[in-house]
């Protein structure tokens, strides 16, 4: 996949895209849809190209900070995975948020050369969002590309999949919802750092990670997880939060007990899956009932693999 990131020079392809637009927090059900039909273009020799922006435009426009459900580092390893064949990180500033709509097809078609459009209904876009998707069809014909909006992806219950969705479900620790709206396991990635290294001295050797400050993370608690490493799932139990039984400060991280594994991971940047919260954190009177404790909470994590 090629990335380009923090740049408006766009032009590095000679070939003719199909491109879909969006902020693509989460890459919800919803958003594999749109991109599954940029996807198929590839059968009509056109470049498949994901244009977002480099950091939600929420930071520029209203001037606050923007907890997001994938950070651009996961955002990327996604794309690649999914095949999508240029990834544009588009810089978004004061200048690009007073962008006429028009202005911004123009971009579009002069750098990316597009020939096609994917879209959900609700698209919009330019200064003051003032471009939609019957801007999109109007400018169609003159400009030279074709578009397709696609309706929106719906959950079991009729509710439309979308970020703001995704959000709510992951504040209440409903991570078995938050999942099925994804189409994948929540995760959150981080390096593996030195910890207090009290796990291992009564046989629970733990990994402890400090994820990226704008990674939305669900509410403080134990998680029946899983960890990827060098392409293979091994299964375990997480705790989010601070770690309040041990002396000291500690920010905000994962902390994650792997079963049946005792490699040194240090350095090394992981995926840790969560799958259901289990219980929400605690401080215990003792490391004797911490250790306790966290054996019923291993216990629980296999069950759950176990069904």
């Amino acid at each position: 996949m090629r990335l380009i990131a923090g740049q408006t020079g766009l032009s590095v392809s000679g070939r003719p895209s199909a491109v879909t637009l969006g902020k693509f927090d989460g890459l919800h059900r919803g958003h594999r849809k749109l991109i599954g039909e940029v996807l198929r273009s590839k059968a009509e020799g056109l470049e498949t190209v994901v244009f977002t922006f480099s950091r939600p435009p929420r930071t520029v426009t209203e001037g606050e900070a923007q907890p997001v459900l994938l950070t651009n580092r996961e955002k990327r390893i996604h794309m690649e995975r999914l095949g999508v064949e240029r990834l544009v990180e588009y810089p978004f500033t004061e200048e690009v948020s007073r962008m006429e709509p028009e202005a911004f097809v123009e971009l579009l078609v002069k750098e990316l050369q597009v020939k096609r459009i994917v879209t959900g209904p609700d698209f919009c876009f330019g200064r003051q969002r003032r471009g939609n998707t019957a801007l999109l069809s109007q400018l169609a014909e003159a400009y030279g590309y074709g578009l397709t909006v696609i309706e929106k992806e719906r959950d079991a219950a009729g509710r439309v999949i979308s970020s703001t969705l995704v959000r709510e479900e992951l504040a209440l620790g409903h991570l078995e919802q938050v999942n099925r709206l994804l189409g994948y396991p929540y995760t959150v990635t981080g390096e593996v750092v030195h910890g207090n290294h009290l796990g291992r001295t009564f046989g629970m050797p733990t990994i402890n990670q400090i994820p990226d400050r704008e990674k939305l993370l669900p509410p403080n608690g134990v998680y029946t997880a899983a960890v990827e490493i060098d392409g293979k799932i091994w299964r375990g139990v997480s705790n989010v939060g601070y770690k309040p039984t041990i002396e000291g400060n500690y920010p905000k991280g994962v902390e994650t007990y792997i079963f049946d594994f005792d490699r040194d991971l240090y350095g090394r940047t992981l995926d840790v899956q969560l799958f259901r919260y289990q219980r929400k954190e605690r401080q215990f009177a003792s490391v004797e009932e911490l250790k306790a404790q966290l054996v019923k909470d291993a216990e629980e994590s296999r069950r759950f693999f176990a069904i």
